[in-house]
């Protein structure tokens, strides 16, 4: 029947005395609207599923039956056949037969069906008289979505606070998906006829609102944050839309790392996220850490252990090494993280340290700790090449320092090695003893005092570096070179004992010629204050590891890119590093007091003590400017332990000083080489290979590095220009490769050539 013959059969019932209820059923929300707008007035009463129910309970139906038993006047009952459509189809048709049944005392009862068609059709016939069936086409019922009751839902979605009030938000028609804070559970409705699913979670709206979520666990995340998400990727419509906004080009995400240490904690989250979902497709690194992450607080963690899944044999291995080092240096690194992969990596044994890396002053603590247990399972050849990797300034302080004094060259390539593994060397003593004797240097080396001269003052920068001794020329080479700065360097000895105040004489030097010190004439004393007291962690008391070279190199570094700075800003013409004495670590390590009782104490640590006519000079030193000096790795009695480092004595350590000048490289220095091929013979051992080398740069000297050979060689030349240089200790054929060097500035690095066997060449034509 159509709406108008419904509402005058309705408005006729309510003005008779009958005792049977009506129903009333329409297929869509805005019949079943018309009938509620038609009849919402005077004193006709509207009563809902919640009028009867506790809140988040079902109907009771005790309560309705008892209230409908009792009830007078008008009564139009809404929203009960969707209630028990959620109970399932044969409650539905008990519930129609209930009510199509009734007899009622003193009141008019309209039940509002909705889509209740076929259901009404099985009610005893004898009441089909009293359904008032409209027409129209019924509307897609809703599907249900059960959601936790503290749950935010989804702008712009329907949503009903408990199932007491589903059948309102049913009946409005206007949703295709009602969400329902309950804590019911779909299991409790198996029968019924609306679609269920359950969201206990903003990850499970996530996972519906965008299937991508799926590929993601619930525990990445918490409830907090899967919320704030929730709304977030709603408002953009995915979760790749929501990346590109928020986090950047959803391509590249390794590019946004360097930012992970400014981002708020959510912000982490999400780049967390979007990792888990899209990858970082370019980044080994990322893509292992975010693999091995199950919340945002590990991504952290994932970077810095990433490597330890791979083995140093791997050919890959130092390619994703450089790779996280370069990741981990771009967050500036995290103490707790930085101390949880230190513990971790211990478990490596004897190759911890390939998985070790400057970063931070812990790791470089363990390398430190590393080299001093597994130097000699690892020999020097293997560390050197390790160091390379994890350590470049460290490599560098070991990379041998090319003297062109033998003693030289070979004692401070032990000096220096075994200052690091912090170990003295038998075979190494014997040389210190030897030369405590000796005392060669006063044979090889010049008094600082003969080398002054020939620096010019005028448009001079001078850095007085208090205890800068010759162990760190390898390093100020290298790190003059990364600045493209050349460096001339004068080996010279002090005077002794190898104390300040004796071997100042440079200071008038410089500053009647004109020069200016910086910071002054006092000089940096920052070495010099390291090397005699450091800091609690780097006491000999409380750490026997010499984890302060660290800071040692540093303050070289940083005064080399002062003089950087200052040449370029052309302030000056040049930068002199003197110093005034060395100082020893070995003479620390050996822990060794003599046996000579002298009448004054030892000073300066023992190192050195007053001369007395009735002492008796020791061997091992030696007599100079009121002092017995020692000049091997004893100390005096009565002279205290140094913390760190010692000076006043007279090893090659503490006496062996340099005068290095600096310059900003004149240009660039094209090398070339013209003999890509050279031969050698085993049967003319009078014809030695020899490679011809070209300078467009007029050069003061030239020399060349054989990398397999691990030899340097000089060059040599009329011109400055073409050098030749001759190389008698090629035994093999194959290709080699050269660096070019003057005076140890690394000139040209990788020269490749080839070396034929002209002996095999000659048997062939025979």
């Amino acid at each position: 029947m159509d709406k108008e013959d419904a509402f005058r059969r309705i408005q006729r019932y309510l003005g008779r005395n009958d005792t049977h209820p009506r129903i009333v059923n329409a297929n869509s929300a805005a019949d079943l609207d018309a009938v509620r707008q038609q009849f919402a007035v005077g004193d006709n009463v509207f009563k809902s599923v919640a009028d009867f129910s506790a809140d988040d309970e079902d109907l009771s139906e005790d309560r309705l039956f008892s209230f409908l038993s009792t009830a007078s006047g008008n009564i139009f009952l809404t929203g009960f056949t969707s209630y028990y459509r959620l109970l399932g189809e044969q409650k539905l048709r008990d519930f129609l037969n209930s009510i199509s049944g009734m007899s009622l005392g003193y009141a008019h009862v309209v039940l509002l069906c909705y889509q209740c068609e076929t259901a009404l059709s099985d009610i005893d016939p004898r009441y089909l008289q009293y359904v008032y069936q409209l027409g129209g086409k019924a509307e897609p019922l809703p599907q249900l979505v059960f959601v936790s009751p503290d749950m935010r839902v989804q702008r712009g979605k329907a949503s009903a606070r408990g199932v007491q009030n589903v059948s309102e938000a049913v009946e409005k028609g206007k949703y295709p998906e009602i969400f329902v804070r309950t804590n019911k559970h779909k299991s409790s409705y198996q029968s019924s006829l609306y679609s269920i699913r359950e969201q206990r979670s903003a990850f499970d709206a996530l996972c519906s609102l965008d299937s991508a979520t799926s590929q993601l666990l619930e525990k990445y995340g918490t409830q907090e944050e899967w919320s704030a998400a929730l709304d977030q990727v709603a408002k953009s419509g995915s979760w790749m839309k929501y990346i590109s906004e928020y986090i950047g080009p959803c391509t590249n995400l390794e590019l946004v790392w360097p930012y992970w240490t400014s981002f708020e904690p959510y912000k982490k989250w999400v780049y967390f996220i979007a990792l888990k979902l899209l990858g970082a497709k370019n980044s080994w690194c990322l893509s292992e850490a975010v693999r091995f992450a199950d919340r945002s607080s590990l991504l952290a963690r994932g970077v810095y252990r990433s490597i330890l899944s791979l083995d140093p044999d791997d050919p890959l291995f130092w390619e994703r090494y450089d790779e996280r080092k370069a990741l981990i240096k771009q967050i500036a690194g995290s103490d707790a993280e930085e101390s949880d992969y230190c513990d971790f990596v211990k478990s490596k044994g004897n190759k911890v340290l390939y998985y070790l890396s400057d970063s931070s002053q812990t790791e470089r603590n363990l390398i430190f700790e590393t080299l001093h247990d597994y130097s000699e399972e690892l020999g020097r050849d293997k560390i050197t090449e390790i160091l390379k990797h994890v350590y470049p300034a460290l490599y560098s302080y070991l990379k041998p320092y090319r003297f062109n004094i033998p003693l030289l060259d070979s004692y401070f390539r032990e000096y220096n090695y075994q200052k690091v593994i912090n170990r003295i060397e038998p075979e190494f003593l014997n040389i210190v003893n030897e030369q405590a004797e000796k005392r060669e240097f006063n044979l090889l080396l010049p008094t600082r005092c003969e080398k002054l001269d020939a620096i010019p003052k005028k448009g001079t920068v001078v850095y007085f570096m208090d205890a800068m001794g010759v162990e760190y020329l390898s390093y100020i080479m290298d790190e003059c070179n990364r600045r493209g700065l050349r460096a001339y360097v004068k080996v010279c000895h002090c005077e002794l004992p190898s104390l300040t105040y004796l071997n100042k004489d440079f200071v008038d030097v410089f500053k009647a010629g004109g020069a200016v010190f910086k910071p002054d004439e006092n000089g940096i004393k920052a070495l010099d204050e390291l090397k005699h007291h450091g800091k609690d962690q780097w006491d000999f008391r409380n750490n026997e590891l010499p984890t302060y070279i660290p800071e040692e190199l540093k303050i070289i570094g940083d005064t080399i890119e002062k003089i950087s700075t200052r040449l370029s800003n052309r302030e000056f013409e040049r930068a002199v590093m003197i110093s005034d004495h060395g100082a020893s670590r070995l003479s620390v390590i050996s822990k060794q007091e003599n046996k000579w009782e002298m009448s004054s104490k030892g000073q300066h640590s023992g190192r050195c003590c007053p001369v007395s006519e009735i002492d008796e000079q020791p061997p091992c030193s030696t007599k100079e400017n009121g002092y017995w000096v020692l000049a091997n790795y004893d100390r005096f009695k009565g002279g205290r332990p140094a913390n760190i480092e010692v000076h006043g004595g007279a090893t090659l350590e503490e006496v062996t000083v340099p005068i290095i000048e600096i310059i900003s490289s004149p240009g660039e220095i094209e090398i070339q080489l013209q003999t890509p091929k050279i031969k050698f013979s085993k049967r003319k051992k009078a014809e030695i290979p020899k490679l011809k080398i070209f300078s467009k740069t007029k050069l003061n000297s030239l020399s060349v590095e054989i990398l397999k050979l691990k030899k340097r060689y000089e060059g040599k030349s009329s011109d400055g220009q073409n050098f030749t240089v001759e190389i008698p200790d090629f035994k093999k054929e194959g290709k080699y490769t050269a660096d070019v060097y003057e005076d140890n500035n690394l000139l040209s690095k990788g020269l490749e050539f080839k070396l034929e066997n002209s002996d095999i060449r000659e048997n062939d034509l025979l």
